[in-house]
């Protein structure tokens, strides 16, 4: 199924990547319930309808809520209350964001997250 949708990506036949969500429809207990957060913008091919129906899931869904949550939680950094320093794996100057992208692509040397600096 993997491969399945790399290839549609690749032929721009499928914008989203469904392969996490078929995952939890399959893992998820029967009378659960199934939460998909983020933006899926178009139709999802090979979705798992039968084992929703056979489980009994409900399946919801939502984006985050950025303009509410943002503000405060950026106040709440600005206190020092909530610390990032733990998000981000790999620091390092803009002049090396080309490397930094392949890092992060390739998921080399745990790279989870590259934050680049810029000039002060």
């Amino acid at each position: 199924m993997h491969l399945y949708d790399q290839v549609k990506q690749q032929l721009r036949l499928q914008t989203d990547r469904p392969t996490a969500v078929r995952q939890a429809i399959h893992a998820c207990r029967k009378g659960g319930t199934v939460f998909i957060l983020g933006v899926f913008a178009g139709a999802v091919d090979k979705f798992p309808l039968g084992a929703v129906i056979n489980k009994g899931l409900t399946v919801r869904g939502a984006q985050q809520h950025g303009q509410r949550y943002i503000p405060m939680l950026l106040d709440r950094i600005a206190k020092g209350e909530l610390t990032t320093a733990h998000l981000a794996t790999h620091i390092m100057p803009l002049d090396a964001a080309v490397d930094g992208y392949d890092m992060f692509k390739a998921k080399s040397d745990g790279c989870v997250r590259a934050v680049f600096t810029g000039p002060r």
